[in-house]
This record gives structure tokens, C-alpha cells and sequence, in this order.
């Protein structure tokens, strides 16, 4: 997970709150609710984080089943192994897949400089939570009040700075960036199960599984 804390504080640099204070018409506001909207994404990467820990140490252990089962040549076992192995390696994907998509969001807060950034930051960043939400909740029912706490505060800090400093959202262009952040994450996730995970044997898997529980 990138390190946001330990960036903004280098003493080379400027603060966040500092940047913040500097480039908006009413800093405080802008500032407090900027840092709890980051605050709060990295509370929920560490949420996954931790849940992806669980799920590889599950990962490991059922591979190591199925080649067990193998050895023994007990086909019927080793399908059953297999085919929860591919329900986690599924999960495992979805959840990678939020964290970078999380990741990449508080990247773009990162780089607002004026308030009209705002607009074209926070926006597609709103509308990529929501579709990260509607993903996960599917797979990780417990993970979606942190992403909507996320989307409320971003939604909020939005509909604050439009009032305050008059300018107008770019709807269409909000999606198409959004779609961006979620093309990257899908694309990174996908790479990422097939580099750090070994292949699930196929003539071992069925059809039908029961869902697998967290």
C-alpha cells in the first residue's frame, strides 16, 4: 500500500493540510474533510489488506490439499478442494481489485491543486467507488459501509466545493475516467493472481460449488 503519510510529511515539502490551506477559498473546510475522505480510504485498503492476508493463508492451505489428494489419487476429494480453491482465488481477485482502485483514487486526491481540480478528481473518484461497491459487495458484504462512508465523503466534499466555488461537473468525462480507474484495477488485479498464485489443476474442478464463507 502506498505510503501517504510518510510522503506528505517529508520536510522537503510541503504538507497536505499546508497545500490545502493555500489553495482553497475556505481551507479549513476543504483541508478537514479532504484528510477524512483520505483517512478513510486507507482505513479500507487495511481492511482489505488484512482480509487478503486471511484469504492467501486459505489459498495455501487448500492448494496443498488438492495436491494431497492427488498423490492419493483420491479424484473425488481433490475436485472438491479444487473447486473451493477457485471460489478463493475469485474473491482474492475482487479484493485486489478494490484495494487498487482505492489505491489509484487516493493517488488522484493527492495531486488536487486548485479547486477546480476538485471537479475533475473527485468525480470520476466518486463514481469508481460506487462501481467498486457494487462489485464488492457481491464477494465482501462486510466491506461495503466503508465504501460507503468513502463515497458520501467524497460526494460531499464535491457538492461543498461546487457551492462555494461556483464551477460545474463534467459528467461525461467523470464516467470515462472513472471506467479508466476500473479498467487499471481489473487489468493489475488479473496479472496479479496469475504471477503470485499457482494454477488451480482443471481436470480436477466441477461445475457447481457452494459459496465460500469469510
Amino acid at each position: 500500500m502506498v505510503d501517504f503519510t510518510s510522503k506528505w510529511d517529508k520536510k522537503d515539502r510541503l504538507t497536505f493540510s499546508k497545500k490545502i490551506v493555500k489553495r482553497f477559498r475556505n481551507p479549513t473546510l476543504s483541508k478537514k474533510k479532504l484528510e477524512e475522505a483520505v483517512r478513510s480510504i486507507q482505513t479500507q485498503i487495511i481492511s482489505l489488506d488484512n482480509l487478503l492476508l486471511r484469504l492467501k493463508e486459505r489459498d495455501k492451505h487448500i492448494f496443498s490439499e488438492v495436491i494431497r489428494c492427488v498423490k492419493l489419487r483420491n479424484k473425488r476429494k481433490a475436485s472438491i478442494y479444487a473447486n473451493e480453491l477457485t471460489q478463493i482465488r475469485n474473491l482474492i481477485k475482487q479484493v485486489i481489485f478494490a484495494k487498487l482502485a482505492l489505491e489509484r483514487i487516493c493517488i488522484r486526491i493527492n495531486t488536487i491543486t486548485d479547486a477546480g481540480d476538485i471537479a475533475a478528481t473527485l468525480a470520476p473518484a466518486v463514481s469508481a467507488v460506487r462501481s467498486v461497491q457494487d462489485i464488492i459487495r457481491e464477494v465482501v458484504p462486510q466491506a461495503e459501509e466503508g465504501f460507503t462512508e468513502i463515497s458520501t465523503l467524497l460526494n460531499g466534499i464535491l457538492v461543498d466545493a461546487s457551492a462555494n466555488e461556483g464551477f460545474q461537473l463534467d459528467i461525461k468525462a467523470a464516467n470515462a475516467d472513472a471506467e479508466q480507474i476500473i479498467e487499471e484495477a481489473t487489468r493489475v488485479a488479473e496479472e496479479e493472481l496469475k504471477a503470485k498464485f499457482p494454477e488451480v489443476p482443471q481436470e480436477f474442478l466441477m461445475r457447481e460449488g457452494s459459496k465460500i464463507p469469510i
